[in-house]
């Protein structure tokens, strides 16, 4: 067993390991995305006294699993156990010592000061074992009647080795050394501290020079990193386009029309950058607001966005003191980043990568995707959204919004009004703070193929889940329940917390105890995550559907903001869902007025209600809403949350920050987290095939007799989405045009294959019920099952299906997360 772990480590070290890891002994079918989930597996499962049996199933599996070429090690080498030499132990010793310190020092909630005391207490056990064995082996040779001359020469030995076995961490006992040492791996990329001015600073009456920085980390190192990963490359440059779909961002005009993609002689990778400002400690404590940071991140858009959504993905380019960023502007920070993407959209670099082999590689600014607020101080356009002109793509007024709900009723921004507003800003006897919401240049249209005008991109989790639906929300809740009395406060909250304790979906986004339904024009009460209102508008028409009558016009407004929200959150699109939208979004805003813009309480549109009429355009240029979605990053944002509050110490917290977040990325590229495509399963057994109610398909599939065994799990799961028996999932369209979803029995493999089938029990679509926003489904008789792969799944997300009473019968809803069709 210890070999066998020795082997695997030495291989993770050096970022070459097979993921997932699969157990392989006696035909296990066990899957894991951690080394210590397969040895704790191996250990309470499986007898590792015969080390060599597992090095064969290790070899087979990796032969199996392995998707690298035939030259890398993981897939051919030898195995070198049974190694009894003392360097050899002293090696593997270290590749231990690195690989758990490397993990403490990625964990955001580990500080540095402990990583320093582990390793020194790591140490000491070590010395203290080697000494206590040493002394275990001299008294046993005593006690065997050896002679005085041979225990001497044997202690001698021991002697002379224990000095290789004495402190085997040093190299990691400190924390410079630790820096030093994983800066020096081939994947690591290191920050760089980037001067922006100077300061006196007075301290104990001395006063001395302080210099105010922020860290900058190399989009070229990083991408160069990237790409060693075989299975990133083959990511990235998959023919990812199908006719007549808008599905990535490859698929918009921006993409079509853009000059330095036009050129199919060059590889040229195009990014999406990100900014937003983070609070760093207890908002709560004095002078919080003192250590915000400004963070940077960029994500590679070649790169499908079922992959981007991934942290790892997520790479960070720049952090800096919040303060400082006011006091210096954006344009130092701005000017780095433009700096290096000129450099790399004109020169580009080359290297020798996976499969494309001594390429010239470019890369060049595709879009920024920030929150509205970020957006527009980026941009040096206005950052009030209670004045005129606030708008980045057109020149829209508070009054204009109120009545026009149709992009070409608005005048466009472009290249040539942009520049006439610049000049009237720039001109010094024009004494204005800004010109139609213009107050200053931006440095990233020096980029070649950008410009802010035509930047096409807005944040549909900030517009919809934190800005239109709580707004319209309260309005909907607070007049069916307060003023209506289709149900009361108390009934609301039992209902919700009976909802949540039948289905088995989206449990961990559970709605907080509503504590009242303000007036108009006021939020939901608390506040919640984008998530949680997300799930509340969703299985709302579940929780209270049947007390509201169906021609209720607060009720229709509901449903038909579901079914906007339901299209805005596609993952793909067609031009004629896009223009469906442009209708259904204008629809929308002037029902909204006729509803809430009168009476007691009125409500006006909000300038995010504005942003909606964009929103068409956006797919159309720049692909699903999904891609641009600050979701991914502000789930980021958690790191280095968790990060400040273990650490500690805020002298230079964008520094300190920024070493972790590198130590964690170079963790993730050595755990394969960047390419997350493949299934783990644990608990399965082998039963035979009779024994499955639904064996005649699994025969059939599989070319086996009845009394064959085959794995059976009731869980797996794929990146972050777990399956387990009892969900259910669309698996096709009917030849009638709707959706057919089924529900999962159990997963099904081969005793001699990695692949896993999904055995699902096909239901029968009996209606869209338009109420309750949801498919109306039953089960057949008999039932009808089918086995299926996770790739032939219409869609990858589990559905949730809730079963009630009505009538005497039970009805089983089913309500889509978003938009699903299939061509």
């Amino acid at each position: 067993m210890t070999d066998y772990r020795h082997h695997l480590i030495r291989h993770r070290v050096l970022g070459e390991t097979v993921v997932p890891f699969v157990c392989g002994q006696d035909g296990c079918k066990s899957t894991f995305s951690k080394l210590y989930n397969l040895l704790r597996h191996l250990k309470m499962f499986h007898d590792t006294s015969d080390e060599s049996s597992m090095c064969s199933n290790l070899q087979e599996t990796m032969e199996i699993e392995s998707t690298v070429a035939d030259d890398q090690s993981t897939a051919t080498c030898e195995l070198p156990f049974c190694s009894t030499s003392t360097r050899e132990s002293i090696s593997d010793i270290k590749a231990e010592g690195e690989v758990m310190v490397a993990a403490l020092r990625a964990n955001s909630s580990v500080p540095y000061a402990v990583v320093e005391c582990v390793v020194d207490h790591c140490n000491q056990i070590a010395e203290t074992a080697v000494h206590s064995f040493q002394n275990a082996t001299l008294n046993s040779l005593q006690a065997a009647g050896l002679e005085n001359d041979v225990i001497e020469k044997v202690q001698q030995s021991m002697h002379s080795q224990k000095s290789l076995l004495k402190c085997p961490l040093g190299f990691l006992s400190t924390r410079y050394k630790q820096d030093k040492h994983f800066d020096s791996h081939p994947l690591a990329v290191k920050p760089q501290t980037i001067t922006l001015g100077s300061r006196i600073d007075v301290h104990a009456s001395v006063s001395h020079i302080a210099y105010d920085s922020f860290q900058y980390v190399s989009i070229e190192e990083t991408i160069r990193s990237l790409l060693q990963n075989r299975a990133y490359v083959e990511a990235l440059f998959v023919d990812k386009c199908s006719p007549g779909i808008i599905a990535e961002w490859q698929d918009g005009l921006h993409f079509a029309h853009h000059q330095l993609i036009s050129d199919k002689s060059k590889l040229t990778l195009m990014i999406q950058i990100f900014y937003d400002g983070m609070g760093t400690v207890n908002p709560l404590r004095g002078q919080s607001t003192m250590y915000n940071v400004g963070v940077f991140y960029f994500i590679v858009k070649n790169l499908p966005n079922v992959y981007n959504s991934s942290s790892a993905n997520v790479h960070l380019l720049a952090l800096c003191n919040s303060n400082e960023l006011k006091r210096y502007s954006f344009d130092p920070v701005l000017r780095k980043v433009v700096d290096e993407l000129n450099q790399l959209s004109t020169v580009g670099f080359s290297d020798e990568f996976p499969i494309i082999g001594t390429r010239q590689i470019y890369v060049c600014l595709g879009q920024v995707a920030c929150d509205n607020l970020a957006l527009n101080s980026i941009f040096g356009f206005v950052e009030c959204f209670s004045v005129d002109f606030f708008c980045t793509m057109c020149y829209a007024t508070q009054t204009d919004i109120q009545s026009k709900f149709y992009e070409h009723e608005f005048e466009r921004r472009t290249i040539i009004s942009y520049n006439r507003d610049l000049d009237k800003v720039t001109d010094p006897t024009c004494d204005k703070s800004n010109v139609f919401g213009v107050k200053r240049a931006c440095l990233l249209n020096e980029l070649p193929g950008f410009h802010i005008t035509t930047n096409y991109s807005l944040d549909v989790m900030h517009i919809i889940l934190e800005g239109i639906v709580p707004v319209e929300l309260g309005c909907i809740m607070y007049t069916l329940c307060t003023v209506k009395h289709y149900f009361s406060l108390a009934e609301f909250r039992s209902r919700v917390h009976s909802f949540w304790g039948h289905i088995n979906v989206d449990k961990g986004n559970k709605p907080p105890e509503i504590s009242a339904f303000e007036k108009p024009n006021h939020r939901i009460c608390p506040s919640m995550t984008a998530l949680q209102m997300w799930s509340l508008l969703k299985y709302l028409p579940l929780l209270v559907g049947d007390r509201v009558p169906n021609n209720d016009e607060n009720w229709l407004f509901l449903l038909q903001l579901s079914e906007l929200v339901d299209l805005l959150f596609a993952p793909k699109f067609t031009h004629g869902m896009v223009s469906y939208l442009r209708e259904i979004i204008a629809e929308h805003l002037q029902l909204f007025k006729q509803l809430y813009s009168s009476g007691k309480n009125p409500v006006s549109l909000k300038p995010k209600h504005h942003l909606l009429v964009h929103l068409p355009s956006v797919i159309l240029n720049s692909g699903p809403l999904v891609g641009m979605s600050c979701l991914r990053y502000e789930m980021k944002n958690s790191f280095f949350k968790r990060c400040a509050h273990t650490m500690g110490n805020f002298i230079n917290p964008c520094l300190t920050l920024a070493k972790r977040q590198q130590q964690h990325a170079l963790m993730s590229k050595l755990y394969g987290e960047q390419i997350r495509n493949v299934v783990c399963v644990k608990r399965h057994d082998f039963i035979p095939i009779f024994t499955l109610h639904c064996s005649h398909i699994v025969c059939e599939k599989f070319g086996l007799e009845e009394t064959d065994d085959v794995a059976v799990a009731k869980q797996l799961s794929r990146a972050s989405v777990t399956y387990k028996s009892g969900q259910h999932v669309v698996i096709d369209v009917n030849a009638e045009g709707d959706l057919v979803f089924g529900k999962i029995e159990f997963f099904v493999s081969m005793p001699n294959s990695c692949e896993w089938y999904i055995v699902v029990n096909e239901m029968t679509t009996k209606q869209f019920d338009t109420h309750y926003h949801c498919f109306v489904i039953e089960y057949n008789h008999p039932a009808q099952y089918k086995l299926m792969t996770l790739e032939n799944l219409l869609d990858g997300h589990a559905v949730c299906c809730y079963a009630t009473r009505y009538s005497r019968e039970t009805v089983h809803f089913v309500r889509l997360p978003y938009h699903v069709f299939k061509l």
